[in-house]
């Protein structure tokens, strides 16, 4: 009998400090207990076998309106939204444990959905509720986003224009420059920051290309030339984010006011490393002219024969795919047979896993989406009619569940039933739950 029940609606959190102070006890008379021993201690004393099944419980009661709470903010659809909120309010606060503890707002707001952000915010959304992947506001995203609309509304709602804390430490004006996406524009964004009291940095003073800022910013601070970036941005300095950024107008700035040209990175690289392995001339000779070493390099005395040498170590290619939920997926790949090798959490949400299925294997990342995929991964075996024919009677026993009301996820989609094919090979194919198609082949030749 299990010590403890679980509430109605069971929080995450609140299991996760029990297995923290379970720790504590534990390591009073065990000083190397591991936090994985308190959690399966946590899990069990609930009636659970794992904290996993724990984990997965507490996320399934999840109530229907809560998920379509979530999906209708990921849309911006006010219309659903405004019905839900009228039938239940704490919804405007709600987390959602698979996005890393997010509000709606932080939901809305990275997509730029502006209607959805003002009627959140009038339903009494705090605009400095923090999610916990990165530690960010709603804001945070949609500065990187160049979302000016949306920005300028949660600033009015008491956004805090400055964010510190994050966990790549770039404030709010760092992710407006230094961390936006690809293709948006800072710049529409960066003077209502500014306006409204933040201040730039380093960083954020190299990504909009701005000497004389870049001068002040160290006149006033000296120690800004020897700040370092997150573990995330691999501890770079201003002289390695000038490269990485392109800013090679600005390395003879930043060397002339002081910067460090053997100065390394995580990664132990210094400023002359990453500009030789990246083959960026421009800056190779700029810092060159500066008087940074060289790295010393004894290439090989025959290239083509040492990479021979070296070819038979590898033995496999293993493709990574973008999936919005990682645990999910290892579960699909584990029910159809694969095997889970690894998986990788951070606060709780699992961010990297792979699963294997002899020696093909699969990387699994968070933050893609569901549904058709440029990307097909092909599985080549010479046992593809048991192959198919497991997998066959696997999902029709599944959809024979399904007719009697088991609503499992674990089902098995046909793309392409089991053909010889004009190029003279043999396959099938099925999808798997996020539209990654996965095709089992046995080539021409093969018995």
């Amino acid at each position: 009998m299990p010590n403890a029940q679980l509430p109605e609606r069971p929080s995450l959190e609140y299991l996760k400090k029990l297995a923290k102070e379970h720790l504590t006890e534990l390591r009073r008379s065990d000083p190397h207990a591991k936090l994985a021993s308190a959690l399966l201690a946590v899990a069990r004393d609930h009636g659970f076998p794992s904290w996993r099944s724990l984990k997965a419980e507490v996320e399934s009661r999840l109530t229907k309106a809560t998920e379509e709470f979530f999906e209708a903010c990921d849309q911006g659809d006010t219309e659903v939204i405004t019905r839900l909120l009228a039938n239940e309010p704490g919804l405007v606060t709600a987390r959602n444990p698979r996005r890393y503890n997010a509000t709606g707002l932080h939901a809305t707001a990275v997509r730029g959905h502006l209607d959805a952000v003002q009627l959140l915010l009038a339903r009494g959304a705090d605009p400095n509720a923090r999610e916990t992947g990165d530690d960010t506001y709603p804001l945070h995203w949609a500065a990187a986003r160049g979302c000016l609309d949306v920005v300028r509304a949660l600033l009015d709602a008491g956004g805090d224009v400055h964010g510190f804390g994050d966990d790549h430490a770039m404030d709010v004006i760092g992710w407006a420059t230094c961390l936006c996406e690809p293709g948006d524009n800072p710049r529409d964004v960066l003077p209502l920051l500014l306006e409204r009291g933040a201040k730039h940095h380093i960083f954020s003073a190299i990504t909009v290309g701005d000497p004389q800022l870049i001068q002040k910013l160290v006149e006033e601070n000296p120690e800004a030339l020897d700040r370092r970036m997150s573990p995330f941005e691999n501890g770079q300095t201003p002289l390695h984010f000038a490269i990485n950024r392109k800013r090679r107008d600005l390395l003879e700035l930043l060397i002339e006011l002081g910067a460090d040209l053997e100065a390394t990175d995580k990664s132990g690289q210094t400023a002359m490393n990453m500009a030789m392995l990246r083959g960026d001339r421009e800056a190779m000779s700029r810092l060159h002219a500066a008087g940074a070493k060289q790295p010393e390099a004894v290439p090989p005395a025959d290239f083509r024969a040492e990479m021979a040498k070296l070819v038979g170590s590898v033995k496999r290619v293993v493709p990574l795919i973008s999936v919005p939920d990682v645990a999910a997926a290892l579960d699909w790949y584990v029910s159809i047979g694969f095997q889970e090798l690894g998986r990788y959490e951070y606060n709780e949400v699992v961010n990297f896993g792979m699963v294997g299925l002899g020696e093909a294997e699969i990387m699994l990342n968070l933050h893609g989406k569901s549904g058709p995929h440029d990307v097909s991964l092909w599985l080549h075996t010479d046992r593809i009619d048991e192959i198919y024919q497991t997998l066959k009677a696997r999902q029709l026993q599944a959809a024979q569940s399904a007719l009697a009301g088991d609503t499992s996820p674990f089902s098995i989609e046909f793309e392409e039933d089991l053909n010889d094919t004009f190029y003279h090979a043999r396959q099938f194919g099925i999808r798997d739950l996020n539209g990654y198609v996965l095709y089992f082949i046995r080539p021409s030749g093969s018995t």
